[in-house]
């Protein structure tokens, strides 16, 4: 029975009824055959594997198909010129502000677990548990332990084992001594404060900061009196942990202690000894004859070296002076790694970057040709130290070898495909587009210099007022109509970018105004470049009332603003300075300086400003500088002086000099 259609044996009989065209038929034929030949072709059916992905993969995805747009700001602020931080301290706080918030939760949800018993996701989400808390009453097991250690728990695996009163197999100990010697008095960081991490300020070790602790003494103590394969579990986890937070004389005792009892150790055991060589400080021919040593360990031992082993003789060898031996080291470990058929990762570079650094001019080459072999890698993260090599290149390039192309190369392999996680920090971000600056304004006309720093500036790094120095420096070298372009918009950034506290900056753009670029007496710039000055001033007396310790400012600061002022016509102002400077002298450095002083007067003279004129007087009288006299003759010769001007000035100058003024003067006559 055909329900719904047509039985097809019928549709079939009827169709050969017609007449089919020969054509037709043809085709009909070959459609057919094909048809046979492609479903017996693919009758074994072909399951591609299963590729893992992460939630956020498809809007990588998308992203990767845009180009970066230098305008906006870092998509965790809002795109709003009113509220995006223009500061690096205000892009800091900004950032740890917003992630506060999950602190916050995370505290209260630690603190305050009873109230967060309820469970309303199935399947659980262990995130959203509150953690644990283990106290006497609390009933434990050995596989509680193992779940606690699993997750890297610290505090609470070591409660736990406290608990069980270490009534555990020793597996479960071995467990907790690896635990233990890797995280040594810290807990993990949590991956999640993505900022905290980003903007944390790491400090370098290059001491001892292993801390004892009694459970690492106790299981070890144990562990080591097991059989032989759990003892080395054991030595190889110290000598690991001991590594790690620089305790190199107890890593040699342990070392020393396995080749006398002739136990075996890993691979990472001897990186580790391999890594602590340059602690020992026995000497540079010894550090050589210690690696060396150690390879032959390995061998015996029958123990394959792996990049990583080379990668901490590298760190060894970086850290010595003399440079025949350095190079001998270098060569030897690079003939090795090409004979073990290894990969070099980016530490392994980072640590050649820090041998050619002792090279000078020799490490361009050498320089270059690690930048294009990284350039035809996918480069994969594989140690901490692979964070460190993108800044040190640029850093290369721009003080060492000063050569734009290579850092342009450093640059471009930095921001291909996915490279840019390499940059590691905030401060190694800055780091890098500090010496990326330098190196772009030491070798290109401004002009060039400019459009780049204006498509990084502010958005993807703000400069450091190293270079902004630097920028006003270099202007200088410029003609002063080219200067005066930038002068705006450098003070703007100085402004956004809180460089007002930065006293050798006020100096650069003051001097930059007040000498460079000093416009003729009717010029519109005077205005503008008095309006700058009066800015710096107020801002400097609005920091000074907040403070108990004032700002003491340089006495070139005080005399380019004085003068500044002037040129502007703001008299009133400058008037206020000079009384300041003689009530207050400790509030510069020195006094001011000869050329300030004859220039101060002139264009109080040029004006017929008396007031300024009798308070610059004062103010020399009071220091003991020298041309107070010469300027009070001056002064009654050029403007008519009332009566109560001239007492003023004899008191200020005296009776005799005025005296001797017009005794010249009726000599003359006569």
């Amino acid at each position: 029975m055909i329900v719904g259609g047509v039985d097809p044996h019928l549709r079939s009989v009827r169709l050969l009824e017609k007449p089919i065209p020969h054509e037709k038929l043809c085709r009909e034929l070959i459609r057919l055959q094909s048809t046979t030949a492609s479903s017996t072709s693919s009758s074994d059916i072909y399951i591609p594997n299963r590729i893992e992905r992460s939630p956020t993969d498809i809007l990588k995805a998308l992203e990767s198909t845009i180009s970066r747009d230098y305008t906006a700001p870092h998509y965790k602020f809002h795109d709003d010129p009113y509220l995006t931080p223009l500061s690096k301290s205000q892009i800091r706080n900004y950032a740890l502000a917003k992630e506060s918030g999950k602190k916050t939760a995370m505290w209260i949800r630690e603190e305050h677990h009873n109230l967060f018993q309820h469970k309303v996701a199935d399947p659980e989400i262990k995130a959203f548990v509150p953690p644990p808390i283990y106290t006497e009453e609390s009933k434990v097991t050995e596989e509680t332990l193992l779940y606690e250690i699993s997750n890297a728990h610290v505090s609470n695996s070591v409660s736990i084992y406290n608990l069980l009163k270490g009534e555990v197999t020793i597996p479960t100990k071995q467990a907790l001594l690896e635990l233990l010697c890797f995280y040594n008095h810290d807990e993990p960081a949590n991956v999640e404060l993505l900022e905290s991490r980003w903007f944390q300020l790491r400090e370098k070790r290059i001491k001892n900061t292993w801390i004892s602790r009694p459970e690492i003494d106790i299981l070890f103590q144990f562990l080591k009196e097991q059989e032989p394969a759990v003892a080395a579990a054991a030595y190889n986890a110290m000598i690991c942990g001991l590594a790690k937070y620089y305790n190199g004389d107890k890593v040699w005792h342990m070392y020393k202690e396995c080749q006398e009892n002739n136990i075996p150790l890993c691979i990472e055991a001897y990186n580790g000894i391999i890594s602590m060589v340059s602690i020992l400080r026995e000497g540079e021919d010894k550090t050589k004859s210690l690696i060396t040593d150690i390879y032959k360990a390995m061998a015996t031992n029958g123990i394959t070296p792996n990049i990583h082993t080379f990668n901490a003789a590298l760190s060894a060898t970086s850290m010595l002076k003399n440079k025949r031996i350095i190079l001998d080291l270098t060569c030897n470990i690079f003939a090795d790694i090409a004979k073990f058929k290894l990969k070099p990762t980016l530490t392994t570079y980072y640590y050649v970057l820090r041998i050619l650094n002792k090279f000078d001019d020799a490490a361009y080459t050498p320089f270059i040709k690690i930048l294009k072999s990284l350039k035809e890698e996918t480069l994969t993260i594989q140690n901490a130290k692979d964070l460190y090599f993108f800044f040190v290149a640029m850093e290369m390039a721009s003080k060492q070898l000063c050569e734009r192309q290579a850092g342009e190369m450093v640059n471009e392999l930095l921001l291909s495909g996915d490279n840019y996680k390499f940059i590691g920090d905030s401060y190694k971000e800055s780091l890098y587009y500090r010496a990326y600056l330098e190196l772009i304004l030491a070798t290109e006309e401004f002009e060039t210099f400019y459009k780049i720093y204006s498509k990084l500036v502010p958005h993807v790094t703000i400069p450091e007022p190293s270079v902004m120095k630097a920028m006003l420096e270099t202007l200088q070298l410029y003609p002063a109509e080219t200067a005066i372009q930038y002068i705006p918009k450098l003070w703007s950034h100085m402004i956004m970018f809180n460089h007002l506290d930065t006293q050798y900056l006020l100096e650069s753009i003051l001097h930059l105004m007040s000498v460079h670029c000093k416009p003729v007496s009717d010029s519109s710039l005077n205005a503008q470049f008095a309006e700058i000055a009066l800015i710096i001033w107020d801002h400097i007396q609005t920091q000074n009332a907040k403070k108990i310790q004032h700002i003491i400012m340089s006495n070139t600061i005080v005399g380019n603003i004085i003068v500044l002022l002037l040129r502007g016509g703001n008299f009133d102002k400058v008037k206020e300075i000079l009384s300041l400077l003689i009530e207050s002298p400790h509030l510069i450095v020195g006094i001011l300086m000869e050329d300030y002083v004859h220039e101060i007067f002139e264009l109080c003279l040029a004006q017929a400003h008396t007031p300024i004129i009798f308070s610059l007087l004062e103010y020399i009288t009071s220091n003991h500088l020298e041309g107070a006299g010469e300027m009070a003759r001056k002064l009654e010769k050029t403007i008519s002086l009332t009566p109560t001007q001239k007492d003023m000035l004899i008191n200020l100058v005296g009776n005799d000099i005025l005296e001797l003024q017009l005794s010249n003067e009726l000599n003359e006559a006569k």
